[in-house]
C-alpha cells in the first residue's frame, strides 16, 4: 500500500468535493469522451457493465448511451459521490438495462469472479492506495470475452507545480503525488492473464489566471494533495504561497498573464485470458515516474 495514499482520506476528500466537482471537471469529462472513444472500432456487446469510480456519474451515462441494454452497476468509495450519481441518471426507460449505484472499495470488489463482460475506470487508479490491486481486481471480475479498459493520470501531470515546490524547498514537492509511468502501467497489466494489451496516452496543457486558481481546482476534483497526505508545515503559509506564485510564474507564466499547467493521461485497454492458474494474491507494483 501506498505511505502516499490511504482509503479513508481518499473518500473523505472526494465526499467533500461531491457537490462542487462537476464545476471543476472539464478536463476529466474529455478524458472520459476520449476513455470511450477506444471502442469505436471495438466489437463488444456486453451484457453487463462495470464502471468503477463513477464519481457523479458522467462516464457511466457516456456508457448508457453506448451500450442502451446493458446492465451497468457503478460504484465509488465515496457516498457522497454515489448519491449524486445517482440523483443524475436519467429515468430508465424500458428498453434500457437495469441500472445499480453502490458504495465499493476498487481494490476489494464486492462482485463474484468473471461477473462483468466490461470493466471500466475513469481516472480513478491515481487515487487507489495499489494500483496494482486494483488491477487485479478489474480482472478478477472479468467474464471470458471480456475487456477492461481504464485511464489514469501520469508521470507528467503537474510537472510545473512539483517542479516549482521543489526550486523553494524539496520537502514541499513531495506534497504534490506521484504519478504512474506509462511502462511501469503496461508492465503489470501484462503481468495479468490478459490479452492485447495497449496503453496510450495523451499530454494536455491548461491555464489558469494564477497558481491559486490551479489549487482551488484541485481542491474543488477532491484532487488537491493536502486532502491525500499530511502537507508540510507552512507549505499553504502567504509568505510561501507569494514564492510559490513568484517562481511558478517566472518559470511556467504565459504572454497573457496566465500560468501554465500540464496533466498526462494514461489509457489501458486488455482482453480476458483463460488462465486456471490466476491467483488471487499476484501484485505488480506500479512505480511512480519522475516528472
Amino acid at each position: 500500500m501506498s505511505e502516499h495514499i490511504t482509503t479513508q482520506a481518499v473518500q473523505r476528500a472526494f465526499s467533500q468535493a461531491s457537490d462542487s466537482y462537476d464545476a471543476h471537471a472539464v478536463l476529466q469529462r474529455e478524458i472520459g469522451d476520449r476513455l470511450l472513444a477506444h471502442m469505436e472500432f471495438t466489437r463488444i456487446e456486453p451484457r453487463r457493465i462495470l464502471d468503477i469510480g463513477c464519481g457523479t456519474g458522467y462516464f457511466t451515462r457516456l456508457l448508457r448511451k453506448k451500450f442502451r441494454q446493458a446492465d451497468i452497476t457503478a460504484i465509488d468509495l465515496s457516498p457522497g459521490m454515489v448519491c449524486r450519481a445517482r440523483a443524475q441518471q436519467p429515468r430508465r426507460l424500458p428498453w434500457h438495462g437495469r441500472h445499480h449505484h453502490a458504495v465499493a472499495d476498487a481494490m476489494a470488489l464486492p462482485f463474484p469472479a468473471e461477473r462483468f463482460d466490461l470493466v471500466c475506470s475513469n481516472l480513478v487508479m491515481q487515487w487507489v492506495p495499489d494500483p496494482a490491486m486494483m488491477m487485479q481486481e478489474m480482472r478478477r471480475v472479468l467474464a471470458p470475452g471480456g475487456l477492461m479498459l481504464f485511464s489514469t493520470f501520469g508521470r507528467r501531470t503537474l510537472s510545473e507545480l512539483r517542479q516549482s515546490l521543489s526550486a523553494i524547498d524539496p520537502a514541499y514537492a513531495a506534497s504534490v503525488l506521484p504519478f504512474a509511468d506509462v511502462m511501469s502501467l503496461g508492465d503489470a497489466l501484462m503481468a495479468l492473464p490478459v490479452e492485447l494489451p495497449v496503453t496510450d496516452s495523451d499530454l494536455f496543457t491548461l491555464t489558469y489566471p494564477d497558481v491559486m486558481s490551479l489549487m482551488r481546482e484541485l481542491k474543488g476534483l477532491g484532487a488537491s494533495a493536502s486532502a491525500i497526505r499530511r502537507p508540510p508545515q507552512g507549505l499553504y503559509g502567504r509568505s510561501m504561497i507569494r514564492r510559490l506564485e513568484q517562481h511558478y510564474h517566472a518559470r511556467y507564466g504565459t504572454d497573457d498573464g496566465r500560468v501554465r499547467a500540464t496533466f498526462e493521461a494514461l489509457y489501458a485497454q486488455a482482453w480476458y485470458k483463460q488462465d486456471p492458474a490466476f491467483l488471487n494474491d499476484m501484485v505488480i507494483p506500479i512505480q511512480a515516474g519522475r516528472a
